[in-house]
């Protein structure tokens, strides 16, 4: 399986990454919070997210990329002082549009990425890298894998042994995705791609289901 893919307009992928030495991710109550505001200001505007997980020492997204129409719209309408390098060469060479958003997403994940680092840095007088260089994302067929993604992502802490039911961690997007309102996750595309919420609750409760899908490890 591919864990650098590229990033194509329109596609599915599976994102995730672990931090250096298996340092905490989350140092204290509220890190988690500061952490999907910042991948919302970074990411939101590029990408659709379908699930997110944050555990101890790692993060997991399900994202697909939004059509080089709406990126485009975005870049269109920030004030050209908010733009980044990549940003404009989007706008100023759209014939290079394939390579150029793959690059606008990886920057963003890595601004992403750094921005919470720095905030950790200055909480905790710490220095130096929290991620891992690399952050892995991997493309995947919605109509072949988007279900078990889900479960997956939903059911990792129980996966990790953090806790024996899923529904008792607190830090995924299931309970955002039953209730319907969510400030980061496409709840509407969620429930069309499982055909109903009830489908989707039945799904995610099947036991160890997991076991059948190791590839996306």
């Amino acid at each position: 399986m591919n864990t650098i893919a590229e990033f194509i307009e329109n596609q599915f992928y599976h994102v995730y990454n672990r931090t250096n030495n298996k340092e905490l991710l989350f140092k204290k109550r509220g890190n988690q919070a500061f952490f999907l505001a910042r991948y919302k200001k970074y990411l939101s505007p590029f990408v659709k997210t379908h699930a997110y997980a944050l555990l101890g020492t790692h993060y997991h997204f399900s994202i697909q990329v939004k059509s080089f129409k709406e990126i485009l719209n975005f870049i269109s309408d920030l004030h050209r002082d908010r733009r980044t390098v990549t940003m404009n060469n989007l706008l100023n060479n759209t014939d290079s549009k394939k390579d150029l958003i793959n690059k606008l997403i990886i920057n963003q994940f890595q601004n992403f990425q750094v921005s919470y680092a720095k905030s950790i840095n200055k909480q905790f007088g710490r220095n130096g890298s929290l991620f891992q260089k690399k952050f892995k994302r991997s493309v995947f067929d919605p109509e072949i894998k988007f279900r078990y993604l889900q479960y997956y992502i939903h059911h990792n802490a129980r996966k990790h042994g953090l806790v024996n039911e899923f529904r008792d961690y607190p830090y995924h997007s299931y309970d955002e995705i039953i209730s319907g309102s969510s400030s980061i996750i496409d709840v509407d595309k969620v429930i069309e791609l499982f055909g109903c919420i009830e489908e989707f609750k039945k799904f995610h409760n099947e036991v160890h289901l997991e076991e059948r899908f190791t590839s996306l490890d």
